[in-house]
């Protein structure tokens, strides 16, 4: 009797064992799931254009949330913010405030396709995007570029704003 009961736990820790080894996977699981875009700030110049800096503290906040995205940046030539999940159209309310407290505001609108993204059974899916338009108001915006319209974890420049310049 005593046989059989040191049998029995001995073949119960095999099993148990043996089905935790085959749970394990080497699968390794993005922390992170969100994916980011990249937008560059520019000016127009003579010869082209040029990379600019922000010289007004800029926050960026998402419309219809209390979300703000970025807050109080300054001196940024370029900025990388989250990307909705699955909204169609991502609303993005850039406010600038100057060193006298004067606030102002433009809308960028990016509209977009979602597209999930699987890396393994194991690991949740992320969405990926492709951006299929994007205006913007045009207080001290002049232009908002697509670069690179694949929104996924290849970090790379998506859009290029271009502020209008003091003639």
């Amino acid at each position: 009797m005593k046989k059989k009961f040191v049998f029995y736990i001995i073949s119960t820790v095999a099993c148990v064992g043996m089905l935790l080894f085959a749970a394990c996977s080497s699968v390794e699981c993005p922390l992170n799931n969100t994916v980011y875009s990249t937008y560059g700030f520019y000016a127009f110049t003579d010869g082209g254009e040029a990379s600019a800096s922000i010289l007004d503290t800029l926050t960026v906040k998402a419309a219809g949330t209390d979300s703000i995205l970025l807050n109080r940046v300054l001196g940024k030539s370029e900025i990388e913010l989250p990307v909705s999940y699955s909204a169609p159209v991502d609303t993005l309310i850039f406010e600038f405030t100057n060193v006298e407290q004067m606030l102002r505001r433009d809308t960028v609108w990016v509209m977009k396709e979602n597209f999930p993204h699987y890396e393994s059974p194991e690991c949740p899916a992320a969405m990926f995007h492709v951006v299929t338009g994007v205006r913007s108001t045009h207080l001290l915006i002049d232009t908002v570029q697509v670069v690179n319209p694949n929104i996924n974890y290849n970090a790379s420049e998506n859009f290029k704003i271009y502020f209008y310049t003091a003639d």
